[in-house]
């Protein structure tokens, strides 16, 4: 049987490159999402000093109601374009984040099973703790297959309902 100390240290430390490694991917999410804002943000504004120069240089009704639909078309593209950047960079991380819960969960399940091992030897009355933890853990990772399952399927929906929102935003645009 491994030093109590030892096992604690072990555990500390994976605990502590778990919450680094949940930090970084966090923090390189966030770096993602200012750099498409910052990105946004001044094409936008190039686009407002664009429009408003044309706009200003038009004298023609037909010609300005043409614009306006030209830019309004344009809005909507940059608005699905910048929607879609932020649901891949959300979605990413979201994976990594449910990629790296899945590994500490499956690292923590085993570290438990081997103790419910080591609880059951010579000790009276520990077999129905070994056999009490054993149950809770294999209760616990039918749950988290479930929640896993549903996870994977929520984003694969709100996939398949950002496409189908920004498939529609183009067609409904394309059509004025």
């Amino acid at each position: 049987m491994a030093n109590p100390n030892e096992q604690l240290a072990a555990w500390q430390k994976a605990a502590l490159e778990s919450t680094l490694t949940y930090a970084q991917a966090s923090i390189a999410s966030a770096e993602q999402l200012l750099k498409l804002n910052l990105d946004a943000a001044r094409n936008s504004l190039e686009q407002a000093g664009k429009n408003t120069r044309e706009l200003l240089s038009i004298s023609d009704p037909q010609e300005l109601l043409q614009l306006r639909s030209k830019i309004a078309q344009a809005n909507m593209q940059q608005t699905a374009s910048y929607a879609q950047n932020i649901y891949e960079i959300v979605s990413q991380t979201q994976a990594l984040l449910t990629k790296l819960n899945e590994e500490q969960f499956s690292r923590l399940n085993q570290e438990a099973a081997a103790g419910a091992g080591q609880l059951s030897k010579g000790t009276p009355g520990a077999e129905a703790a070994s056999a009490t933890v054993k149950s809770t853990l294999a209760a616990t990772n039918a749950m988290m297959d479930n929640l896993n399952r549903a996870t994977k399927q929520f984003a694969e929906l709100s996939e398949a309902s950002i496409k189908a929102a920004t498939a529609g935003m183009f067609n409904t645009g394309g059509k004025k």
